[in-house]
């Protein structure tokens, strides 16, 4: 058995080990391959809009679209809307803590 396996099996892992574990492996990523590119981070930023704007947009229209066919005002649109905002952010902050 390979012994931090078993360690790990005898000491379960805690947050701030993990934590610790996690920054040294993405150091050494960053010595293996270097600082990322600004067009990198530039096209983050972009992905990062659309993941947000993409849902809110949705939610917009077909929020409108409801409030067209049943003649209810913006019942439908705000409504959606706000689910739109709510769940672009979600997948935002989600894709963020992936990167």
């Amino acid at each position: 058995m390979n012994p931090q396996v078993a360690d790990r099996e005898q000491n379960p892992p805690n947050g701030m080990a993990e934590a610790v574990r996690k920054r040294r492996d993405r150091q050494t990523q960053w010595r293996a391959e270097g600082e990322a590119s600004l067009l990198r981070f530039v096209g983050q930023i972009g992905i990062l809009g659309w993941i947000i704007v993409v849902p809110t947009l949705v939610g917009m229209f077909v929020g409108r679209w409801l409030d067209h066919r049943f003649g209810t005002g913006i019942f439908w649109t705000a409504a959606l809307l706000v689910l739109g905002v709510a769940f672009g952010f979600w997948s935002g902050w989600r894709w963020m803590h992936r990167q």
